[in-house]
């Protein structure tokens, strides 16, 4: 199950607890996790902790048993190791296969599949959501054009051990519900920045010289929590404002600003959608730089067919069935 924290913490910071005997872990680790076709196991305990925001967030679990099955593609990359045992993982669509080996990193990217067997008592995990890691990627030159694929493992020890480190120094302030927003901030980008350094990029088999209307729509998915100007996006893509606004008319049948627009209200629309109900529609709109909150619940209406507060209603009906 997932516990809000009480108190004055960060609205999007949220703790998790499951504690499960026998394999009944809940069917929210199974949606977490992409595990909803069911796991081979023989688990006589199941200890499940965590806590973070809806970027980074740091999850172990201890278990006495083992266990094998298949991920589909989830929402979160997931950066784990494991504390001791043996534990194989394969990428399903490429074939490759990796031995897991104790204190080691290995990354499973959201969009790919994986098959995997454990046997082993600790996993740590720290999650990522994708467009914290769009954003380090940009930061770095790369601006994806597709999903966001890394490498299994990490061959450069220096980056590895780099990472090692800030996972170590900055794990704790993730977990820690009284962290200031600007700090967290500053935490989750520490670590989003080492797991890209840390980790390869897979070069996507799509077709590469995508035109700058794809790699401005890409920058904005990216940064569509954050105060964007027409002139951010056309820098970002090296070309003139006018460039791009023909180039995405062009490509889109939409401005610029309008895509920005929808991605920041089907962001908004994601954090209330999976909120369970614990979350305030303004503190949303505001994240997702919404200033006029009628203006924000009149465009959300007419984009998804419901008020925002029907999404929070929703949101909760579906946590207490779970």
């Amino acid at each position: 199950m997932t516990v809000q924290a009480p108190g004055t913490e960060r609205p999007t910071f949220r703790r998790f607890r499951v504690v499960a005997v026998s394999e009944d872990r809940g069917v929210e680790l199974d949606t977490i996790y992409g595990t909803a076709d069911g796991i081979d196991s023989a688990l006589d305990t199941f200890r499940y902790l965590g806590a973070g925001d809806t970027e980074v967030s740091v999850r172990r679990a201890e278990v006495e048993g083992t266990r094998a099955g298949t991920m589909r593609p989830r929402d979160e990359h997931i950066v784990f190791w494991v504390g001791d045992g043996s534990a194989t993982i394969e990428d399903v669509d490429t074939g490759e296969a990796l031995a897991v080996q104790p204190g080691v990193p290995v990354l499973l990217s959201a969009s790919r599949r994986y098959a995997f067997t454990a046997d082993v008592r600790t996993v740590t995990m720290v999650h990522l959501s994708d467009r914290v890691l769009r954003r380090a990627l940009v930061r770095r030159g790369h601006v994806p054009t597709g999903p966001v694929v890394l490498a299994l493992e990490s061959t450069d020890d220096s980056a590895r051990r780099t990472l090692r480190d800030v996972i170590r120094a900055h794990g704790g302030p993730v977990m820690d519900a009284a962290l200031a927003d600007s700090a967290r901030q500053a935490v989750n980008t520490a670590i989003a920045d080492a797991v890209v350094e840390a980790f390869p990029v897979v070069p996507s088999p799509t077709p590469t010289g995508r035109g700058s209307a794809d790699r401005a729509a890409e920058w904005i998915r990216t940064h569509a929590d954050q105060p964007v100007t027409l002139r951010d996006i056309a820098d970002a893509v090296g070309i003139s404002e006018r460039g791009l606004q023909n180039a995405m008319h062009r490509r889109f049948g939409e401005s610029p600003m309008a895509r920005l627009r929808a991605e920041r209200l089907d962001g908004a629309h994601r954090e209330l959608e999976t909120s369970g109900g614990d979350l305030l529609v303004a503190d949303v709109a505001r994240r997702w730089q919404w200033a006029h909150l009628g203006r924000f619940a009149a465009a959300y209406a007419e984009r998804f067919g419901e008020h925002p507060s029907d999404t929070v209603q929703r949101s909760r009906r579906d946590d207490l069935l779970r």
